[in-house]
């Protein structure tokens, strides 16, 4: 007998996996419990998600990918203003959110495990393209607003996340134990921002200058 998924039944999954993981983590959560929580087989749930660590990323990618995205729905609104403010201001916001526990332990899992149920491909496109997206549209109508100078909005907009996570890219992926304070995260965004604007900004008009 063939079983039919249904996007109900993967929400289900979800939800009830979030519920396990919160209480017991990645390392203390088994499928078991899940499946006995859903009332339903590890068979089922195998069927939706080969393995713990491609279902806690989903979930992670769940709760984090509305949350990013939810930083980005005016960003492309704000392209007329001084582009300095807007980017520190959201660069603070997504490095924050990328450096909780769960999304850093969702990006560990899919470099580990990115060629398995295309994992890899999963978690860019639910972050860091997500990201590119936004960073794209935005740099694309700060360019024609005058803010900003570049041919190339997509490659301005890789370039701009990638300074963005520079300093802590590597602590990050190696799970190193120092954590990354809040004063910290203002400091390298102040300083990726700035950089971003000695190559991209545009030379300011005497409007933009008083």
């Amino acid at each position: 007998m063939v079983r039919v998924r249904t996007e109900a039944k993967r929400d289900a999954i979800l939800d009830t996996a979030a519920e396990v993981f919160k209480e017991r983590g990645l390392e203390g959560a088994s499928m078991s419990e899940i499946a006995s929580r859903l009332g339903g087989s590890k068979a089922t749930l195998y069927g939706y998600f080969p393995s713990k660590e491609e279902l806690f990323v989903h979930v992670a990618l769940r709760v984090v990918g509305k949350q990013i995205l939810g930083m980005y729905e005016d960003l492309e609104a704000r392209a007329d203003e001084d582009p300095e403010r807007v980017l520190i201001e959201v660069g603070k916001r997504l490095l924050t959110r990328v450096l909780a526990e769960d999304a850093t332990t969702a990006h560990r899992l899919a470099v580990a495990h990115g060629r398995i149920g295309n994992l890899g491909r999963i978690f860019y496109d639910a972050g860091p393209g997500k990201a590119i997206e936004a960073f794209t549209r935005y740099i694309d109508a700060a360019t024609k607003a005058g803010r900003l100078r570049t041919d190339h909005p997509g490659t301005a907009s890789r370039h701009l996340l990638a300074l963005l996570e520079s300093e802590i890219v590597y602590r990050r992926s190696l799970q190193f134990e120092d954590a990354i304070s809040a004063g910290e995260i203002d400091q390298c965004v102040g300083r990726a921002v700035k950089v971003f604007l000695a190559a991209y900004a545009a030379p300011p008009t005497s409007v933009q200058a008083s």
